[in-house]
């Protein structure tokens, strides 16, 4: 499960440089994570090399992502996420954010330095495209399907809108039309499948619908996305890289403040602030979590800023998602993995009232847990074939 790097070996992504590789079969079904690129990185023992990797995202990916490669060593499945969506808007003329200081910059340029960086497969510099913008997503189509490399995935930083009712079509017509792998970044403020009831299940269209599509920057979606069809996903190591933000726009924050932790419940299956864990938890036991990293230890002890605290945290958090990529692996895909999926998430909504009703409190916002909508869909909507 470990991937610690043999000394005799060189990572296999500095050494596969060429274009002609195919980027499905390197991705396939995998759960990556989203490091962020403002740290140094470090290997995480908990992402197993059959199902997982990394995904290097901010404005240091590059480098960070060399870093790991060549310093720290890492051989599992890298992707770069420079993240040009957070400060570039795609246009019709102008989808792809290319470099502005270089003589003849072009997309094949930033696809080829992401490889020459050690990323297994090379993700487009696509920008942030608005609601409604039909003209600047047949862009993409159009620049997309001028990429002639088989190791290319076509990122599309969507503002969730486009999973409305009244945009889903468009946008499957438009996934249909990409030649290449699919990526899709959601955008909102706060939980994009929390926008509106329809979202999730529209997004499990979409992964039906169209072949090789993968999401990207999200939460426990991922899983949904994996248990449904998709290609790959990829969970965010904190809370800013689980969704992402129109460019120009200020991430909205429930209070001001230190910054805790936000920590993953295992049976409950969600995300939890730590401030908020202290506070349920003041008069209680604590749940606790059997993992590697806890041992045994309560759920409520993370309310520290420090680098330590956080780091503990994440650890948590990664070996509890990974257990359950595990776990799915070990389903077929289609209606076996679907029906684990739903019996999985169906069993977290029950223990909602068992767990407020230990601690003596009620499922309001306020007080005791609640679900979250995503959580209380994939538990509910059917399974199909």
């Amino acid at each position: 499960m470990s991937n610690t790097p043999s000394p005799r070996r060189r990572p296999p992504a500095l050494k596969t440089l060429d274009h002609t590789v195919a980027a499905v079969p390197l991705l396939q079904g995998r759960v990556l994570l989203h490091e962020n690129a403002v740290n140094l990185p470090r290997l995480r023992h908990a992402l197993d090399d059959d199902f997982s990797g990394v995904v290097m995202t901010g404005a240091k990916a590059d480098e960070r992502a060399f870093h790991l490669r060549s310093t720290v060593g890492y051989e599992g499945t890298l992707l770069i996420d420079s993240a040009p969506y957070t400060t570039y808007v795609a246009t019709a003329d102008e989808p792809f954010m290319v470099p502005t200081d270089e003589l003849f910059a072009s997309v094949d340029t930033s696809l080829a330095f992401q490889k020459a960086r050690g990323a297994s497969a090379a993700l487009t510099p696509t920008g942030y495209i608005p609601p409604a913008d039909s003209k600047t997503l047949k862009a993409v189509i159009r620049e997309a399907n001028k990429i002639e490399r088989a190791d290319t995935v076509v990122t599309l930083p969507i503002d969730v809108t486009w999973l409305n009712r009244e945009n889903i079509g468009q946008l499957i017509a438009v996934c249909t039309k990409i030649r290449h792998p699919k990526a899709l970044v959601l955008f909102r403020q706060f939980d994009p499948l929390e926008q509106t009831k329809d979202i999730p299940a529209n997004l499990r269209r979409l992964l039906a619908e169209v072949e090789h599509m993968a999401l990207l920057r999200t939460d426990l979606a991922a899983l949904d996305a994996i248990a449904h069809g998709a290609l790959c996903a990829g969970i965010g190591v904190q809370s800013s890289l689980r969704h992402a933000i129109p460019p120009g726009e200020k991430a909205q924050t429930n209070k001001a403040g230190p910054t805790y932790p936000n920590v993953l419940m295992p049976e409950l299956m969600c995300f939890k602030g730590a401030e908020s864990l202290a506070r349920l938890y003041g008069n209680v036991d604590p749940a606790t979590c059997s993992c590697e990293e806890c041992d045994g230890r309560g759920l409520d002890r993370f309310l520290l800023p420090d680098l330590e605290t956080r780091r503990e945290a994440d650890n948590h958090t990664v070996l509890t998602w990974s257990d359950w990529v595990t776990e799915m692996a070990g389903y077929q895909p289609g209606t076996p993995r679907k029906s684990w999926w739903r019996d999985k998430c169906a069993a977290a909504i029950d223990r909602y009232a068992l767990e407020n009703q230990r601690i003596g409190l009620g499922a309001s916002p306020r007080s005791g847990f609640q679900a979250p909508a995503p959580l209380k869909a994939w538990a509910t909507l059917p399974v199909t074939p």
